[in-house]
Order: C-alpha cells, then sequence, then structure tokens
C-alpha cells in the first residue's frame, strides 16, 4: 500500500512562513492500494488539497471512496465541505466513525456555519457506525478505542502481508487504552502515532488526549512496531521544533521521522 499524508497539524491550520516544509494543514492520511482502493483517514484542511489532486488527476479510482474518522474535533473534519470529490456525481463516498457521525457531519453543510446547502452534494454519502472490521478489497480495517477527551478510534489497516496502524490524538496515561494501543500495534510494519506535545509541555498538558515523542516510541518499542511516524504536530511548532523533536527521537529509536505534507511511504 501506499500511504501519503495531506495534513500532519493539530488544533488548527497554521499557516505561517516557518512551518512550510512540514506543511500547515490538519489532519488527513490517504492510503492506496495498487488496484485502486482508496481510504482516507480524517478530513482536516489537508483533505482539500487532496481534493485537488484527484481533480487534477481526473478524479482515478473516485467511483468509490472510504472515508474514516478518528473522532469530531475541528482539526479532524474541517476540510470536508471543500473537499471536491463531495460535489462530484458519480462519487459514492462511504463515511466511517464513531456513533453520531451521519449527525456531526452533515450539521456541517447548514447554516450559519457554511453556504453551501446539502443540496449541492452531487456525491451519494453512506454513513457507517464503526463497531467492527471491515474488509475493503485486499484492506482489513479494524477500529480501536483512543485515550482522548470525548473519545477516539485508532484504526489497523492490513493487507495479505502488510500493517499499518493509524493512531491519532492519544495520551497513554498508565490506564487501560494503553494496552489497547500496544496489542493493536503489535508487530506493525508501520505506526503513525499522535506526537502533539514537546516533553516541557506534557506535564501542564495533561488530560489533553495527545502525546510526547517520547511516548510514541514507548509504545513502538512495546509493540515491536518497524517504522514509526511522528504525525500531529502542535501548530505551534515551527519546522526547527519539529526538526528537532525528529532528531531526538532518532537518538532513541532505529527508524523513525516526522511526517510532512506530501510524503508518500511505500509500505
Amino acid at each position: 500500500m501506499d500511504i501519503t499524508f495531506w495534513g500532519v497539524r493539530g488544533s488548527t491550520p497554521c499557516f505561517s512562513r516557518d512551518k512550510v516544509h512540514f506543511g500547515t494543514n490538519t489532519s488527513c492520511l490517504e492510503m492506496l492500494e495498487q488496484g485502486g482502493e482508496r481510504l482516507i483517514f480524517d478530513s482536516g484542511t489537508g483533505i482539500v488539497a487532496l481534493g485537488d489532486h484527484l481533480e487534477r488527476q481526473g478524479f482515478p479510482h473516485c467511483d468509490v471512496l472510504h472515508l474514516f474518522y478518528s473522532h469530531f474535533h475541528w482539526d479532524h473534519i474541517q476540510g470536508l465541505p471543500f473537499f471536491k470529490p463531495v460535489y462530484r456525481k458519480g462519487t459514492k463516498i462511504v463515511i466511517y466513525g464513531r456513533p453520531s457521525v451521519e449527525t456531526v457531519l452533515t450539521s456541517q453543510l447548514v447554516p450559519p456555519f457554511c453556504p453551501i446547502p446539502m443540496e449541492a452534494v452531487g456525491s451519494e454519502l453512506q454513513f457507517v457506525t464503526m463497531k467492527a472490521p471491515v474488509t475493503l478489497g485486499p484492506f482489513v480495517v479494524t477500529p480501536f478505542p483512543l485515550n482522548h477527551p470525548q473519545g477516539s478510534n485508532g484504526y489497523v489497516v492490513e493487507t495479505e502481508n502488510r500493517k499499518a496502524v493509524y493512531a491519532t490524538d492519544t495520551e497513554p496515561d498508565g490506564g487501560p487504552m494503553d494496552r489497547v494501543l500496544r496489542e493493536h500495534s503489535r508487530a506493525a510494519d508501520v505506526l503513525i502515532m499522535d506526537s502533539n506535545n514537546g516533553m516541557e509541555e506534557a506535564e501542564r498538558r495533561r488530560g489533553w488526549g495527545h502525546s510526547t515523542w517520547r511516548d510514541c516510541i514507548s509504545v513502538a518499542r512495546d509493540a515491536g512496531a518497524r517504522t514509526l511516524v511522528l504525525n500531529h504536530h502542535d501548530a505551534f511548532q515551527n519546522d526547527d521544533a519539529v526538526r528537532e523533536k525528529e532528531a531526538l527521537a532518532r537518538r532513541e529509536f532505529p527508524d523513525v521521522f516526522c511526517a510532512y505534507e506530501g510524503l508518500t511511504l511505500a509500505v
């Protein structure tokens, strides 16, 4: 599978010149199988660039798109009204998430929050409350709970011989969900994990539902993950701060790097 990062920031888009290397858009991740199955995880502002990319390519493999939500905080949903396939006739978008996924997302397209009415949506939208694994072509996608205010889902994505884990917005705190995260990350080829908090910020942000780079390394080591990708960078961390995080992490884990917009991994 190919994994492409379209948005890697947390909390809010952060447009400024000192953040352009790693990117300024909020969470959006794409997984694409060679035969054409396209999975999208979260629709932060990064999904807008994905929509532009698909339009330039002539909307390949866009008859059915599968969009998975970790949770419904603004930075993970705010790009959906500006995702071009939403308005494309002939596209079906199957949207998976926690309970109330349909109510939460359709309520974005109503006054006074958005001038675009639901009637303008040309695609077919189908909503699925994610309770169990789903099989989509070669992919098996399994949800699991993460420790985050109001709840969040992580996802295990497996093919016949590859395993990727998307674990954004989670805070290891010594509780039972730490074990759940490690169990689902066991022997992952790639673990993509929230590294929002700097080490100096972790204590005063306790309970916010985010991890440090050192938390990520602990999970990756315990789970035996091969590659660790630090994701969901704090909106106030400039490129130098993210590079420093990456350098510190590399001293302690053999295969780790920070996600940046436009990065594609072949897993």
